[in-house]
């Protein structure tokens, strides 16, 4: 009887990371795929990415919805990333201080939600006619498990779930 039970608890401890990530629905890239409103150049969205949102408020995502805390700034204690967001007609020169708001909140598992309401504008110098200036904040997740981010400015919403996994 001991051995049935050792050996459910060791199947039990090599499955349990695939249910964790298997419960996190990520967001998935829309069908169809979202088209900024604004013409960008070959190359500015990186490999793996898509755009996500809609021309009130976007950002890309990665296709496999993972932000990794190996070999991240905060590791191993938690996650850092740059977020960027775009709105067709956000002026950079009006707003160096967007009034851009980013939340988020733990769905598996109890941790301290995140509010972060500093952000910066920001385009690619010696291109702003041809990359439009964006929003880049910096968040910080305290730990692993599956998030749910929610974006606000002026008066839009963007929410998206990414599984942040050690």
């Amino acid at each position: 009887m001991l051995r049935y039970i050792f050996a459910f608890a060791v199947i039990v401890a090599l499955l349990f990371p695939a249910f964790g990530s298997a419960q996190c629905l990520t967001t998935l890239p829309p069908n169809p795929p979202f088209v900024p409103p604004i013409a960008y150049p070959s190359g500015a969205l990186s490999s793996g990415m898509f755009w996500y949102g809609t021309d009130t408020l976007w950002t890309a995502l990665s296709f496999d919805g993972k932000w990794t805390i190996q070999n991240n700034p905060l590791a191993p204690r938690g996650y850092e990333t740059k977020l960027v967001f775009w709105r067709r007609g956000f002026d950079w020169r009006k707003e160096l201080k967007p009034n851009l708001i980013v939340t988020g909140k733990r769905l598996d598992g109890d941790a301290p939600s995140i509010a972060v309401a500093d952000a910066s504008a920001v385009f690619v110098l010696g291109r702003p006619d041809t990359m439009p200036p964006g929003m880049m904040t910096l968040i910080e997740i305290p730990t692993a498990g599956c998030w749910e981010i929610t974006a606000h400015y002026a008066g839009h919403t963007l929410t998206f779930i990414v599984s942040v996994e050690p």
